[in-house]
């Protein structure tokens, strides 16, 4: 990814409006491995500043599924935290980075459905989003993880 994606201009600025990134070279430190619980690189980590991590990818990402896993990263970072006004207000970021991205964007329509539900109470949004995810996404996993909603 250092020599592809990192120095992609549009990843250059994500990163540093959004994150505070750290690499670590497993060469020099091998037990880096072992303190992140990985066995692959790259491995892609996001976490708080408390340490809690909000989201992990391992493999090469080019330089538009690394823009849709960070703004994923971001959105379930505000998601775990409970702060489903901020969100809110990430969804249309994880959507333009996510768009067309048969993987991810899918998990973004589940997470928004869920965003729906906690910022309105009402159920009926919840079950909208999960109907729309499965209607366009009937493979996915994540229409699988909602599709308990029209099992009779």
């Amino acid at each position: 990814m250092g020599a592809v994606t990192y120095p992609n201009a549009e990843v250059k600025e994500y990163i540093e409006r959004f994150f505070i990134p750290v690499q670590y070279n497993v060469v020099e430190d091998p037990g880096a491995m072992d303190r992140f619980n990985s066995s692959w690189t790259p491995t892609l980590i996001v976490q708080d500043a408390d340490g809690r991590e909000h989201r992990r990818a391992q493999g090469y990402l080019d330089p538009k599924r690394f823009l849709g896993e960070m703004s994923l990263a971001r959105l379930k970072e505000a998601i775990d935290r409970q702060n489903y006004n901020e969100a809110q207000a990430r969804l249309d970021d994880a959507k333009s980075h996510t768009k067309g991205d048969p993987a991810r964007e899918p998990e973004v329509e589940y997470w928004a459905a869920v965003v729906a539900y906690k910022t309105s109470h009402d159920g009926n949004g919840l079950l909208a989003g999960w109907n729309s995810l499965i209607d366009r996404f009937p493979e996915s996993e994540w229409a699988r993880r909602a599709e308990f909603i029209r099992q009779k």
